[in-house]
Order: C-alpha cells, then structure tokens, then sequence
C-alpha cells in the first residue's frame, strides 16, 4: 500500500490486486495513508488453485486492472 500511495502522488497509475479476505486491512492502511487506492480484488484463496484456476482469476481481474492504470482522461 505504501508503494501505492508513492506512487500515486507521483502521479503514476497504479493498482493493488488482493484477496478479499485483506479488505479490512487495506482499509484501515488506505485510511492511515490518507489516499484512496485502486484495489482489485480477487477471491481467496489463491495459494491452493490449480493453474487453470489461476488463470480463470487473473482473467477476471483483468479488466478492472486495465481500467485502473489507464491516465486520466484530459
């Protein structure tokens, strides 16, 4: 998170992707930080999926990854 919020007000597009089990925690970091990141979250666990599984969820995350590091329209 803190890489995030660097990079953020730097300027630079970024995104965290987590499980939703870290919701609360990324919350309370996200408040600590005083910025609002781009979270995509991902179901948990991931540790035990096989790689189709794996696949099947970084393909669901894609998109709201893309949309997240995307410059902001001028």
């Amino acid at each position: 998170m803190h890489d995030l919020a660097s990079l953020d007000k730097r300027g630079v597009p970024g995104c965290s992707i987590a499980t939703v089990e870290f919701k609360p925690g990324a919350a309370a970091q996200s408040k600590s930080l005083g910025f609002k990141p781009a979270v995509i979250w991902v179901p948990h666990p991931v540790q035990n999926r096989t790689p189709a599984e794996l696949i099947d969820v970084a393909g669901g995350a894609m998109p709201g990854i893309l949309a997240a590091i995307q410059p902001a329209a001028a």
